[in-house]
Protein backbone atom coordinates (compact mmCIF):
# COMPACT_ATOMS: atom_id res chain seq x y z
CA UNK A 1 0.00 0.00 0.00
CA UNK A 2 2.53 2.53 0.79
CA UNK A 3 4.74 1.83 -2.36
CA UNK A 4 1.16 2.22 -4.30
CA UNK A 5 0.60 5.96 -1.87
CA UNK A 6 4.31 6.80 -3.26
CA UNK A 7 3.92 6.08 -6.80
CA UNK A 8 0.82 8.26 -6.82
CA UNK A 9 2.20 10.87 -5.25
CA UNK A 10 5.34 11.12 -6.14
CA UNK A 11 4.72 10.76 -10.33
CA UNK A 12 2.14 13.67 -9.67
CA UNK A 13 5.47 16.01 -8.58
CA UNK A 14 7.56 14.94 -10.56
CA UNK A 15 5.43 14.90 -13.90
CA UNK A 16 5.31 18.86 -12.24
CA UNK A 17 8.48 20.07 -12.11
CA UNK A 18 9.42 17.78 -15.26
CA UNK A 19 6.83 19.73 -16.96
CA UNK A 20 8.92 22.66 -16.23
CA UNK A 21 12.61 21.48 -16.61
CA UNK A 22 13.13 21.65 -13.00
CA UNK A 23 14.43 18.36 -11.77
CA UNK A 24 17.83 19.30 -11.18
CA UNK A 25 16.58 22.41 -8.55
CA UNK A 26 13.46 19.71 -7.28
CA UNK A 27 16.03 17.06 -6.44
CA UNK A 28 17.82 18.78 -4.46
CA UNK A 29 14.45 20.65 -2.90
CA UNK A 30 13.39 17.41 -2.10
CA UNK A 31 16.89 15.65 -0.90
CA UNK A 32 16.71 18.76 1.83
CA UNK A 33 13.01 18.75 2.68
CA UNK A 34 14.06 14.56 3.31
CA UNK A 35 17.00 15.34 5.49
CA UNK A 36 14.87 17.87 7.94
CA UNK A 37 12.48 15.39 8.06
CA UNK A 38 14.51 12.80 8.76
CA UNK A 39 16.94 14.90 11.21
CA UNK A 40 13.99 16.24 13.34
CA UNK A 41 12.45 13.26 14.62
CA UNK A 42 9.93 16.10 16.50
CA UNK A 43 8.62 17.63 13.11
CA UNK A 44 7.12 13.99 11.93
CA UNK A 45 6.02 13.54 15.76
CA UNK A 46 3.65 16.92 15.17
CA UNK A 47 2.82 16.06 12.19
CA UNK A 48 1.08 12.38 13.09
CA UNK A 49 -0.11 14.19 16.22
CA UNK A 50 -3.74 13.72 16.79
CA UNK A 51 -3.80 16.62 19.02
CA UNK A 52 -3.03 18.87 16.17
CA UNK A 53 -5.69 18.99 13.68
CA UNK A 54 -5.22 19.37 9.69
CA UNK A 55 -5.18 23.32 9.76
CA UNK A 56 -2.44 23.47 12.49
CA UNK A 57 -0.66 20.77 10.75
CA UNK A 58 -0.79 22.68 7.43
CA UNK A 59 0.34 26.28 9.04
CA UNK A 60 2.93 23.99 10.74
CA UNK A 61 4.78 23.08 7.32
CA UNK A 62 3.99 26.26 6.12
CA UNK A 63 5.84 28.01 8.55
CA UNK A 64 9.04 25.31 8.34
CA UNK A 65 9.18 25.77 4.38
CA UNK A 66 7.34 28.48 2.96
CA UNK A 67 9.84 31.12 1.30
CA UNK A 68 12.75 28.42 1.62
CA UNK A 69 11.06 26.08 -0.62
CA UNK A 70 9.12 26.32 -4.38
CA UNK A 71 5.71 26.91 -4.64
CA UNK A 72 5.22 23.75 -6.22
CA UNK A 73 7.36 21.58 -3.54
CA UNK A 74 5.47 23.39 -0.85
CA UNK A 75 1.95 22.50 -2.72
CA UNK A 76 3.23 19.06 -2.75
CA UNK A 77 3.85 18.83 1.00
CA UNK A 78 0.72 20.73 1.83
CA UNK A 79 -1.11 18.01 -0.76
CA UNK A 80 0.22 15.31 1.50
CA UNK A 81 -1.03 16.59 4.85
CA UNK A 82 -4.45 18.00 3.58
CA UNK A 83 -4.71 14.34 2.50
CA UNK A 84 -3.50 12.59 5.82
CA UNK A 85 -0.53 10.88 4.58
CA UNK A 86 2.08 12.20 6.51
CA UNK A 87 2.61 8.73 7.94
CA UNK A 88 4.05 7.83 4.37
CA UNK A 89 5.76 11.42 3.72
CA UNK A 90 9.37 9.94 3.89
CA UNK A 91 8.54 7.27 1.77
CA UNK A 92 7.34 9.70 -0.81
CA UNK A 93 9.68 11.60 -0.81
CA UNK A 94 12.77 8.63 -1.32
CA UNK A 95 10.66 7.83 -4.01
CA UNK A 96 10.34 11.58 -6.00
CA UNK A 97 13.99 11.29 -5.30
CA UNK A 98 14.97 7.97 -7.25
CA UNK A 99 12.31 9.31 -10.04
CA UNK A 100 14.32 12.52 -10.48
CA UNK A 101 17.77 10.75 -10.21
CA UNK A 102 15.83 7.92 -12.89
CA UNK A 103 15.29 11.11 -15.67
CA UNK A 104 18.45 12.60 -14.73
CA UNK A 105 20.46 9.51 -15.28
CA UNK A 106 21.66 9.21 -12.21
CA UNK A 107 22.09 5.38 -11.35
CA UNK A 108 22.67 4.02 -7.47
CA UNK A 109 24.60 1.02 -7.34
CA UNK A 110 25.79 -1.53 -4.74
CA UNK A 111 28.72 -2.61 -4.97
CA UNK A 112 29.57 -5.64 -3.00
CA UNK A 113 33.15 -7.52 -2.40
CA UNK A 114 34.70 -9.87 0.35
CA UNK A 115 37.58 -7.32 1.03
CA UNK A 116 37.83 -3.20 0.99
CA UNK A 117 38.46 -1.70 -2.17
CA UNK A 118 41.22 1.04 -3.00
CA UNK A 119 39.82 4.29 -4.90
CA UNK A 120 41.27 3.51 -7.76
CA UNK A 121 39.69 0.07 -8.50
CA UNK A 122 36.36 2.07 -7.23
CA UNK A 123 36.98 4.94 -9.64
CA UNK A 124 37.27 1.30 -12.36
CA UNK A 125 34.68 -0.52 -12.02
CA UNK A 126 32.19 2.89 -11.64
CA UNK A 127 33.59 3.91 -15.42
CA UNK A 128 33.17 -0.04 -16.55
CA UNK A 129 29.60 0.40 -15.07
CA UNK A 130 29.04 3.16 -16.59
CA UNK A 131 29.96 2.34 -20.00
CA UNK A 132 27.50 -0.60 -19.93
CA UNK A 133 24.67 1.27 -18.73
CA UNK A 134 22.58 4.23 -19.95
CA UNK A 135 23.40 6.18 -17.02
CA UNK A 136 25.39 9.71 -17.09
CA UNK A 137 26.52 9.14 -13.48
CA UNK A 138 26.54 6.57 -10.76
CA UNK A 139 26.11 7.12 -6.99
CA UNK A 140 28.11 3.89 -5.63
CA UNK A 141 27.61 2.70 -2.36
CA UNK A 142 30.39 0.11 -1.19
CA UNK A 143 29.98 -2.78 1.25
CA UNK A 144 32.48 -5.31 2.63
CA UNK A 145 30.98 -9.17 2.88
CA UNK A 146 33.55 -11.32 3.74
CA UNK A 147 31.10 -14.24 3.53
CA UNK A 148 30.92 -14.07 -0.39
CA UNK A 149 34.42 -15.36 -0.04
CA UNK A 150 35.73 -13.37 -3.15
CA UNK A 151 34.60 -11.98 -6.69
CA UNK A 152 32.42 -9.01 -6.20
CA UNK A 153 28.38 -8.67 -6.54
CA UNK A 154 27.01 -5.77 -8.25
CA UNK A 155 23.03 -4.56 -7.73
CA UNK A 156 21.71 -1.64 -9.63
CA UNK A 157 18.00 -1.17 -9.37
CA UNK A 158 16.54 -4.52 -10.00
CA UNK A 159 19.87 -6.37 -11.95
CA UNK A 160 22.31 -8.20 -10.26
CA UNK A 161 25.56 -9.48 -11.47
CA UNK A 162 26.61 -12.18 -9.20
CA UNK A 163 30.44 -13.19 -9.75
CA UNK A 164 31.56 -14.16 -6.35
CA UNK A 165 33.25 -17.40 -5.36
CA UNK A 166 30.47 -18.43 -2.82
CA UNK A 167 27.63 -18.23 -5.65
CA UNK A 168 29.93 -20.24 -7.81
CA UNK A 169 30.22 -22.88 -5.20
CA UNK A 170 26.75 -22.96 -4.86
CA UNK A 171 26.09 -23.64 -8.39
CA UNK A 172 28.92 -26.22 -8.24
CA UNK A 173 27.02 -27.83 -5.04
CA UNK A 174 23.34 -27.80 -6.64
CA UNK A 175 25.00 -29.37 -10.12
CA UNK A 176 26.79 -31.96 -8.46
CA UNK A 177 24.05 -33.19 -6.35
Amino acid sequence: MAKLVSKVYGDAYVSVVSEKNNLIDALEEIKSVKNIFTENNEIMGLLDSPKMDDEEKIDFVKGIFENHISVDSLGFLLTIIEKKRQAELLSILEYVIDCIKELLLIGKATITTALPLDDAKKDKIVDELLKSSHYKSLEAEYVVDESIIGGIVIRIGDRVVDSSVKTRIDKMRKMLS
